[in-house]
């Protein structure tokens, strides 16, 4: 199974435009991939998808990223972020804490975007989109405005 996955081609499984959709966000300000999981199958994840290139390097894998915000303000400090994940859970968790200083967006797409019992356990995030292309028709300011913060 080790080897499996050490070898799994990790860059044909990523959603279609998403790759775009980094680099239509990077004309704005910072991005950042923020993970969660296993701290030695994440890294390697994102090395071998691509992604750590993508997005210069600017990557935090946490065992749970929900618990470090206060880590995550220190190395990536904005006045607003913007927080895209599959995982209801960790969306509403962090909307909980940073409040209107957060825009959680929740592509539907993936195990975890698509289990309606668990999506159902949390309140709703500021934005639902169906898959994570669609974020190529948004920009800075229609994000901050579903936060709640004008």
């Amino acid at each position: 199974m080790s080897r499996y996955l050490v070898s799994y081609p990790f860059a044909t499984r990523l959603y279609p435009d998403s790759l775009d959709v980094v680099e239509h966000f990077q004309r704005f300000g910072q991005t950042v991939i923020l993970s969660d999981g296993d701290v030695v199958f994440q890294p390697l994840k994102v090395e071998r998808s691509g992604l750590g290139e993508t997005f210069d390097g600017n990557v935090l894998i946490y065992i749970h990223k929900e618990l470090e915000l206060d880590d995550i303000a220190a190395r990536y400090p904005a006045d607003h972020y913007v927080l895209i994940d599959d995982k209801v859970r960790i969306l509403a968790a962090i909307k909980h804490a940073w409040g209107a200083r957060i825009t959680t967006v929740f592509p539907r797409q993936g195990h975890y975007a698509l289990d309606e019992k668990e999506v159902a356990k949390y309140p709703p995030p500021d934005m639902t989109i169906e898959r994570i292309g669609m974020l190529l028709n948004y920009d800075p300011a229609t994000l901050l405005a579903a936060s709640g913060k004008h």
